[in-house]
């Protein structure tokens, strides 16, 4: 049966496979950082985009979030026309807050980088934010209109050219200058990310504008109603968003300092904090390049199920999302806990990359449900909700950290521990909150039991067999290759026995009405 071009289905394994090629390059892009420059400089890089983050957050994201709501609500309301008055007056805001909080920044960069990160290596970085921000806005913004309008090749483009332009740009600029301090050396990262958004920024910008023609509809919503959508949007996952990163700043520049406190030198607290950041987390991330194509393609469903209140569709959807974090996540995280150290070794030469891989793969696998959650509840218009809970879970997850990690002096544990209630709060009450809203019966047997049973049965079957292959001397990358894909072939397999036909069910989520 032809999948429509405008379901589910087909937009999520367009993404999918976006998503699944920018997930390889941003661990090329990671390894050839890991490599290069070492995990002092990914440490010092890390604090930078801390920094980064939270000027995002007080400049750009909750524009972003609203462009992309407000555009599905307009098109499915029948005033598609009116889109590109909101995206100037987006355009306007950001300029507005780029103006009044980014140039600012700047100019105090050395005040920010002794005071607030503790590290004087930053200021160098830090005042290429500046030019990186402002490009970052018109990039997201037009992005957040075409993920919106549920048109994502350009997106797909944009992120893909981007991404092999900040690995020809970190190649060429360590070629021609070497690895020079660590603050110097994370200049020369952002300065190949200012580069790359050059490009990403101007495509998108040149392809919207020869897009917004095909826009049907009515032009029927004034300006004043433009703004107050976004306001009401952009305001509190601005403000939320704000406080939830600087607290996750907070606790990035916590981590050393516990470390420190717990007996480590600050070398070895900068570089146990690099790996890891810049080389653990990312490795678990992998997931995600199936789970956020999905996402990105239903959140907007959300909002335009909710502007026609077809609860129906709404319900529907969000089981589907939360049976597909299952399906998905756990047999992805339950490959990498079982390779760990040789994908350590294999991509960063470092097997302390494979360190306390247990505790953050279960914090990842959690995040993924809590994602979900979070969509489904911003989708249909709780961002405030949502707001109040994203900083709630993150203050609480500091103080854990702080006391844990600062005042017992337990290091990294208070780290994970802080990470680990913080994300089962979090989870807990959002979905506590989707049942509600939504009336949505959890099916822990389907979300959970089987694919996490599937898993297990996988890994004790496959895990002696790359035992057994590479003590008897076969290559262990060829091992690991027909390991992951027996992986791949028993799991499929175990769900088939266990009642889910999987290619079925995905091709469930074609049907694409929301009325």
């Amino acid at each position: 049966m032809r999948i429509k071009k405008d379901s589910v289905l087909y937009s999520s394994a367009l993404l999918a496979v976006s998503s699944v090629i920018l997930q390889l390059l941003g661990f090329i892009y990671r390894i050839i950082l890991g490599r290069a420059a070492g995990p002092q400089v990914i440490a010092v890089h890390g604090l930078v985009m801390s920094a980064y983050n939270v000027v995002l957050s007080c400049t750009l994201t909750g524009i972003a979030f609203s462009v992309s709501r407000i555009a599905a609500k307009y098109q499915a309301l029948g005033s598609g026309r009116s889109i590109p008055r909101l995206i100037s007056a987006s355009l306007g805001l950001f300029l507005l807050l780029f103006s009044l909080l980014a140039l600012p920044f700047g100019f105090f960069r050395d005040f920010f980088a002794q005071t607030i990160l503790g590290n004087g290596e930053t200021a160098q970085a830090l005042l290429l934010l500046v030019p990186c921000l402002f490009l970052t806005g018109f990039e997201n913004v037009h992005k957040a209109y075409f993920y919106g309008t549920q048109f994502t090749l350009p997106p797909m483009v944009s992120e893909t050219l981007e991404m092999c332009l900040r690995i020809g740009c970190a190649l060429l600029l360590f070629h021609l200058f070497g690895v020079p301090s660590p603050g110097g050396a994370a200049a020369l990262i952002v300065l190949g990310m200012v580069l790359s958004e050059v490009v990403s920024a101007s495509f998108l910008t040149i392809v919207y504008r020869i897009h917004r023609r095909r826009l049907t509809g009515q032009d029927a919503v004034p300006l004043k109603q433009v703004l107050g959508d976004i306001a009401g949007m952009a305001l509190p996952v601005s403000l939320s968003t704000l406080i939830s990163r600087v607290l996750s700043s907070a606790n990035t520049v916590l981590i050393p300092r516990t470390l420190m406190l717990s007996g480590a030198t600050q070398q070895a607290a900068m570089e146990t904090f690099g790996t890891l950041s810049g080389m653990t987390l990312p490795m678990l991330l992998l997931p995600s390049a199936f789970l956020s194509p999905l996402i990105t393609v239903l959140t907007p469903k959300f909002s335009a199920a909710a502007a026609l209140r077809n609860s129906r569709e709404i319900k529907r959807k969000s089981a589907k999302a939360l049976h597909c974090v299952g399906l998905i996540g756990f047999p992805a995280l339950a490959v990498i806990l079982c390779f760990g150290r040789f994908l350590a070794q294999l991509l960063y030469k470092n097997e302390n990359a494979a360190n306390f891989l247990f505790p953050l793969a279960l914090i990842t696998l959690l995040g993924f449900y809590y994602v979900v959650c979070e969509s489904i509840l911003e989708g249909i218009g709780l961002q405030k909700r949502c707001s109040v809970l994203a900083v709630s879970a993150t203050f609480f997850g500091v103080c854990v950290t702080w006391v844990v990690g600062g005042i017992l002096r337990l290091g990294i544990l208070g780290y994970l521990t802080g990470e680990l209630v913080s994300s089962i709060a979090g989870l807990a009450i959002s979905l506590f909150w989707v049942k509600k809203e939504t009336g949505l019966q959890f099916r822990w047997q389907n979300w959970v039991g089987i694919p996490l049973l599937a898993s297990a049965l996988c890994i004790f079957t496959v895990r002696p067999v790359f035992l057994f292959f590479t003590g008897s001397g076969v290559s262990p990358l060829l091992c690991f290759a027909f390991c992951v894909s027996l992986f791949a072939l028993l799991y499929s397999l175990c769900l088939r026995l266990l009642g889910v036909n999987y290619p079925a069910y995905l091709s469930s989520l074609r049907d694409n009405s929301v009325g």
